[in-house]
């Protein structure tokens, strides 16, 4: 049983900044749409959400990082793997949002050739990608400073943007 915990702790340490940064952007992202989509009269998404999406993204950017396609150019300059990381953490971050929107249609309506017509119209297309491009660019910043903190080490990191 010691062996299981050493493995959440491992699993626990290695998701908490996607978690944090996630959280916060999340909220930054709902409270910016939120204004807006208060004004029109549309639902906000609830803290819960934040917190539950947060912990999704960041368990999909460990599921995603655990294959063996991932660090496919480790040894090329770094802009090689931000870039291939961030379509990938990206694609999967598009899945996730579609299923989150689509899937209630879905149980409401059932597979028919009309719920796909429901979709169409009862999907507010200009939020939906604009979610689309937050993601991108949430996942572009992250994997940005995680790749130079793998190149650099904690300690440069930490001297860089902090001095001492």
């Amino acid at each position: 049983m010691p062996r299981f915990f050493k493995r959440l702790k491992e699993e626990a340490v290695n998701v908490m900044p996607a978690v944090l940064y996630f959280f916060f952007a999340m909220n930054l992202f709902n409270c910016t749409f939120g204004w807006m989509m208060r004004s029109e009269g549309l639902k906000v998404v609830s803290f819960f959400h934040i917190v539950i999406r947060s912990l999704i993204v960041a368990k999909i950017m460990i599921i995603a990082d655990a294959m063996p396609f991932m660090n496919r150019f480790s040894a090329r300059p770094l802009i090689y793997n931000t870039i291939w990381k961030t379509s990938i953490y990206s694609f999967f971050g598009f899945l996730f949002i579609c299923l989150e929107r689509f899937v209630p249609f879905f149980f409401k309506y059932g597979f028919r050739p009309e719920t796909f017509q429901h979709i169409m119209t009862g999907t507010q297309w200009p939020r939906f990608w604009s979610m689309q491009v937050w993601v991108v660019v949430l996942f572009l910043l992250f994997v940005v400073f995680r790749e130079l903190h793998i190149a650099l080490g904690s300690g440069k990191m930490r001297k860089i943007f902090f001095g001492k």
